[in-house]
């Protein structure tokens, strides 16, 4: 698979590249001060979002605003085994608590099962309760051993038109890291669909970051955004 990105990331200044990552804290035992911390840290790089679990979006927005970093937040991170009633209900928590964007993780026992229109359905019930917000589909490429069946997963969730889909959530048994051969293929399934692609999973470098960009991704999730930015070249 050959690559397929319109610009060669080496090309974006500083700002352009904060603007395409999604610096994330979602360790269950960090504090409030941790979090703070991280939103200043978001605010002062000029990242396009800072991930971090829905107990802190109203604190982030707090933190945030007025700074043009948007407050992203996830459900079901690892499993995603919750009913869709469950997640339905979380969807719309974050949306009242006020996240900007939500990720959630995609119940890989359906597909798994071979329960495929459940697996599309899913996506698409998340899609309608988010109302107009941008929701990413986590889908989990460590539990698919195949490429067959990765292609067939973004298929499915292209159908159900998933705004994003990433490689993975980066936790747990099926959050692998983000290879330039599985954002190729993300980007090669979901052209000319409505779905876009997001990296996540060990993106821990400005050198992955760039390749990861001209493999496809138009978006990035990491934890290590500071250690990404300052690798910068002067």
């Amino acid at each position: 698979m050959g690559a397929v990105a319109t610009i060669d990331a080496r090309h974006l200044s500083k700002a352009q590249l904060a603007k395409m990552i999604q610096f994330t804290n979602v360790r269950p035992y960090a504090t409030r001060d941790d979090i703070v911390a991280h939103l200043q840290v978001c605010a002062e790089y000029g990242f396009d979002g800072a991930m971090i679990a829905n107990c802190w979006v109203p604190l982030a927005r707090e933190v945030l605003r007025g700074t043009g970093v948007k407050v992203a937040t996830c459900i079901g991170l690892g499993f995603g085994q919750e009913s869709l009633h469950g997640k339905l209900a979380l969807m719309r928590e974050c949306l009242a608590l006020g996240a900007d964007e939500i990720d959630y993780e995609p119940n890989m026992a359906l597909y798994l099962s071979g329960m495929y229109d459940a697996f599309r359905e899913e996506g698409r019930a998340l899609v309608e309760a988010a109302a107009g917000r941008p929701i990413k589909a986590m889908l989990e490429f460590g539990y698919l051993k195949t490429e067959a069946d990765k292609r067939h997963a973004v298929q499915l969730l292209c159908e159900g038109e998933v705004p994003w889909i990433k490689n993975s959530s980066g936790w747990g048994e099926g959050g692998i890291a983000a290879t330039v051969e599985d954002i190729q293929l993300l980007r090669e399934v979901t052209t000319g669909t409505k779905s876009r692609v997001k990296a996540s999973g060990k993106v821990n470098s400005y050198e992955k970051t760039v390749t990861l960009i001209n493999a496809g991704a138009e978006m990035l999730g990491t934890s290590t955004g500071k250690p990404v930015m300052d690798g910068y070249p002067a």
